[in-house]
């Protein structure tokens, strides 16, 4: 009996062709919504896991961007030694950044330049392709020595994993010589991105590269997860009396801890992806409004029809199941289109480079939704013509 009611529902259906595609627009539109939606939210949580990767929960972010008035901020290199030297915090590293114009190789681009002590490569626990990093004797000597990024090598040199060993690269106007390369690591260190940075020694970046136009702040490690709290207020003390903060004042500086920044990430990536996925939902309301609203047209139109075949002797139950499969079928023929655009459009994002990735559970929850859709808003139309006096309607002009 199924069977014989689909073939009769796809049969009506196939008769309205127009009416049927353009009921189902609002449906399609709507499943397409949902798997995109949530592509584009797990494409944001694997960015986030990505950028900070290279981070562990331990570390601290400390940084004192300028104000209002434009001063700068006071955190400088004595800031990072006093903090290194606290008993609950196993390493501090100064940084100064900043993008700048690059060239090398007869090639010119734009990448930020981070400089640093040696310590910095431990902390991001990244490897070499090639040559050595910097040692604390090239910050002492203001050596004009650089560690390249795996995408600056990329850009410059048209292979991550050429030997650029004792090659130049200029900095601004100045010239530093190549000593080594890191493998990729994606994600980022910090304010800047590993794989599009330059790496100098701390005393070089501020004398020849970036001076007082870089911005400074200062990546620490607590001993143990179990004192990050405990690290962060001896932190918090030391650049108070370091910067003369009286009790109670303002302070010109900001300490975060890492997991803190990842948390609040992943909520703001939460809360766009629930905005987003509303939309669908409203497009998948308004598409079952349409569908309830043609079927109910449909019903008129066939009112004589239902007349006749409950005046032969189909049940009620029958005339309802055949309207209310008729409006399944358009909410999954709209599901199957509106699926097949999703990924379409999913393959465009990635060839456009943005963060997307399908999951194979977005396309049942929106089958599901559409199904639900389907259901409720076809069960008042095929109620009603199941519900018509065959005598009455058989009069029906």
């Amino acid at each position: 009996m199924y069977l014989k009611l689909i073939n009769l529902s796809i049969g009506s259906l196939s008769n309205n062709r127009v009416r049927a595609l353009l009921t189902m627009l609002g449906i399609v539109i709507g499943a397409a919504t949902i798997i995109l939606v949530i592509a584009m939210g797990e494409g944001a949580k694997n960015d986030i896991d990505e950028q900070f990767s290279n981070m562990s929960v331990t570390t601290i972010l400390i940084n004192a961007p300028s104000n209002a008035d434009g001063e700068k901020s006071k955190l400088d290199i004595d800031d990072s030694i006093s903090i290194s030297n606290l008993e609950n915090i196993s390493a501090a590293v100064p940084q100064l950044t900043g993008k700048i114009a690059v060239s090398s190789n007869g090639e010119f681009a734009s990448f930020d330049i981070i400089g640093s002590t040696e310590d910095v490569f431990a902390m991001m626990n990244t490897d070499l392709v090639t040559g050595r990093v910097f040692t604390s004797k090239d910050d002492e000597d203001r050596a004009k020595v650089a560690v390249l990024g795996s995408n600056v090598v990329e850009e410059f040199f048209g292979d991550p994993m050429a030997d650029v060993v004792g090659k130049e690269i200029i900095l601004g106007k100045k010239k530093f010589e190549i000593i080594g390369s890191l493998v990729y690591k994606g994600g980022a260190f910090g304010p800047t991105t590993i794989d599009e940075s330059v790496f100098v020694p701390y005393s070089a970046a501020y004398r020849y590269v970036l001076g007082t136009k870089g911005k400074f702040n200062i990546n620490a490690m607590a001993s143990d997860v179990d004192i990050l709290d405990r690290a962060m207020e001896d932190i918090a003390v030391v650049l108070r009396e370091s910067h003369k903060i009286k009790i109670g004042g303002i302070d010109d500086f900001r300490i975060r801890d890492m997991g803190s920044n990842v948390q609040a990430a992943k909520d703001s990536a939460r809360t766009m992806s629930l905005l987003l996925g509303s939309v669908g939902f409203v497009v998948l309301l308004v598409g079952g409004i349409g569908i309830m609203n043609i079927m109910y047209v449909t019903v008129s139109e066939r009112t004589r029809e239902i007349g006749l075949r409950k005046a032969i002797g189909a049940k009620d139950r029958y005339i309802e199941l055949q309207f209310l499969f008729e409006a399944i079928l358009l909410s999954i023929a709209g599901y199957f289109i509106g699926a097949i655009l999703a990924t379409i459009i999913y393959f465009v994002l990635q060839e456009l480079q943005i963060s997307v990735y399908l999951v194979w559970w977005s396309y049942l929850l929106s089958f599901l939704f559409v199904m639900v859709t389907g259901v409720f808003f076809g069960f008042a139309p095929a109620k009603k013509a199941a519900a018509m006096n065959p005598i009455d309607a058989l009069r029906h002009e």
